[in-house]
């Protein structure tokens, strides 16, 4: 045939095999490395599952503070090293422990202690098991010990914390990646033994040392690895419960390391508000900067800083500033405008913008003008009405005739433009517009909020007519739902609705199974919820019940609320107060922050903000809801 060569294989080198050959052979042999390596690590998770861990103790309230008040009694005691109990509470009388107890003393106020002093009493075969009361006695005694060898003194301001150990089971491998995929972060404690020796890491220490337990695990195998046989690993669940510095206060239970509240109340939700602003204005330096990132277990700040999130952060302090005046936050709050007045820079016919090292945002702008309108909502003085409308201007000038807007601006040649586009400055530019038209009336800035929000809309993610995205943006919530009050369209309101309704599929809740301290947060499953989304998306779901509520949609408004109290309860429990800080060697300096997570301890003054301003939401809730 002609233009084909016919070659043999036997033609080639000996071993030689045509390209297209090998490859399937690679491709061959590398699907079945991986199925077997997929089947293999899902047949180990499948059987570890099985081994379900056994559950800790459960004990009423009134046996958790039986049982703080009787360590407490040890460890203030006229004589802490005497063996037994004198008068062991009747709640404890029939119970018996048969698996280990933890007893861990906080000295708050001490500075420089960050770990507690920890006393414990474990089975033997010689002594299989215990009363409580006499178990809880050797572990404080243990405890009492401990803390003689390390200062000679038992602080007067102590916080205990009691944790029953349920049974324990074996980890099988003690791989890094084994250890990671098997212990659950702030619910699974691990402990290791070598002959007479053993090394704890509680379940609540992933939080309060901010270790996972797969970390700690490693680092435990190898300090009892030394000779002999080779240590053992086992991993347990615990029931923990915790008594502050009060003796008559209740013993409250911890679960990963949290303190839960219960539900909010119109009271908790104010209390909430109060000590949140309280926190950010004293994190406001004298040169009106904050202290952006706070880590509390170090007691230090952060080094990074973000424009947008300060005069964000600004904004809320004067929010609460009109729900609950005060000059000490008010003070605090004039000097962060101060620092955010002098990144003002002017562009010729342009108006005026923020520059942030050599960039100049939209949202920077947009932000700043939120706040100057605030501080005018809340103080009146027509201080910044010029400034205001220079900012307004720039956010103008950087809408095309289409509505949409630029995220950035050359504010000098030569300056380069990032090529990515925000989701979120658009939707503030948007609210900015409309908030300052709420108090400076203009034709103009109504015009661009309207082309703005057609824009964003009908346009931004959609193709070929068909809706593609949804962002969960509740700065554009809020924008809709503020132009719906003065430019009644049912697509920017259906358009608000859609927005909460991404929240709203992604709502841990408690009948589907949430854990109780993830309950009301925004998670998808992979990862614990964090209190910054789960702010900002109540924000936008406290003004659609507003909206829903003004438009007569009862049952939509009913619905709304609900969704807007569980997070209630999820950002409540991620604020630092006396009750959840016990650990930390500066717990006034936490107090009313919001921490990243209920496993992340660091606390940002955006995670501040976002909660507030949705909390000031849910105020408005509880009052006006059933009237």
């Amino acid at each position: 045939m002609r233009g084909v060569v016919a070659v043999q294989v036997a033609d080639f080198p000996t071993g030689w095999r045509p390209f297209g050959a090998r490859v399937k052979r690679w491709r061959k042999s590398a699907i079945r490395f991986t199925a077997a390596a997929v089947f293999t690590f899902l047949a180990l998770l499948g059987l570890d599952a099985g081994r379900r861990i056994g559950a800790p103790p459960r004990l009423t309230p009134a046996q958790q503070q039986a049982a703080a008040r009787l360590v407490r009694d040890r460890l203030s005691g006229p004589d802490p090293g005497r063996l037994g109990v004198e008068a062991p509470s009747a709640a404890l009388d029939e119970l018996v422990a048969s698996n280990p107890v933890v007893v861990s003393v906080y000295g708050q106020g001490r500075p420089g202690e960050r770990d507690p002093v920890v006393g414990s009493w474990r089975p033997t075969e010689t002594e299989p098991s215990l009363p409580l009361s006499e178990a809880l006695d050797r572990a404080a005694r243990a405890a009492v010990e401990r803390r003689h060898a390390r200062d000679h003194r038992v602080p007067a301001r102590l916080t205990v914390k009691v944790d029953l150990l349920g049974p324990t089971r074996t980890v099988w491998l003690s791989t890094q990646w084994w250890l990671w995929w098997s212990l659950q972060p702030g619910r699974d404690g691990v402990l290791v033994t070598r002959g007479d020796e053993h090394a704890w890491f509680l379940p609540s220490w992933a939080v309060e040392r901010g270790v996972a337990p797969a970390e700690a695990a490693r680092a435990l195998l190898d300090q009892l690895a030394n000779g002999g046989n080779g240590p053992h690993l086992v991993r347990f669940r615990s029931t923990s419960f915790v008594q502050g510095p009060d003796p008559t206060a209740p013993a409250l239970e911890v679960y990963r390391g949290n303190v839960l509240l219960g539900q909010p109340t119109e009271a908790s939700v104010r209390q909430a508000v109060v000590e949140a602003a309280d926190y950010l204005a004293g994190s406001v330096r004298a040169d009106g900067r904050y202290c952006y990132v706070y880590l509390p277990i170090q007691d230090r700040c952060g080094h990074d800083y973000n424009l947008l999130r300060h005069a964000g952060t600004t904004y809320s302090l004067y929010q609460v500033h009109r729900e609950a005046p005060n000059e000490r936050r008010l003070r605090a709050a004039e000097r962060a405008m101060d620092w955010l007045r002098a990144q003002v820079r002017l562009a010729e016919g342009r108006g005026a913008f923020l520059l942030e090292g050599d960039k100049a945002k939209l949202g920077g702008a947009a932000l700043a003008l939120i706040a100057l309108v605030e501080r005018e909502k809340a103080l009146g003085d027509g201080r910044d009405r010029p400034l205001m409308r220079q900012l307004a201007q720039f956010l103008m000038s950087q809408q095309r005739e289409d509505g949409y807007f630029h995220s950035y601006f050359a504010w000098k040649p030569g300056v380069r433009l990032p090529e990515h586009k925000s989701i979120y400055y658009p939707g503030e530019a948007l609210l900015a517009l409309i908030r300052l038209h709420q108090i400076q009336p203009e034709a103009s800035l109504l015009e661009a909020a309207v082309r703005g929000a057609h824009y964003l809309v009908h346009d931004r993610w959609t193709w070929a007519g068909a809706e593609l995205y949804v962002p969960p943006d509740a700065w554009l919530a809020q924008a809709l739902v503020e132009l719906d009050v003065v430019v009644s369209d049912d697509a920017f309101r259906d358009y608000a609705y859609a927005i909460v309704e991404t929240t709203e599929m992604v709502t841990l809740r408690r009948e589907e199974g949430a854990p109780p301290d993830f309950v009301g947060g925004v998670g998808n499953g992979l990862a614990d919820p964090r209190v910054t989304p789960t702010g900002a998306r109540n924000e936008a779901a406290t003004a659609a019940w507003r909206m829903a509520r003004s438009r007569g949609e009862h049952t939509r408004a009913a619905a709304l609320r609900r969704l807007c109290l569980d997070a209630a309860g999820f950002q409540l429990n991620q604020q630092y107060r006396p009750e959840n800080s016990y650990f930390l060697p500066a717990p006034q300096r936490a107090r009313g922050g919001f921490r990243g997570s209920p496993l992340q301890a660091a606390v940002q003054i955006d995670y501040v903000q976002h909660n507030v301003s949705a909390l000031l939401g849910v105020l408005t809730i509880y009052r006006e809801g059933n009237s």
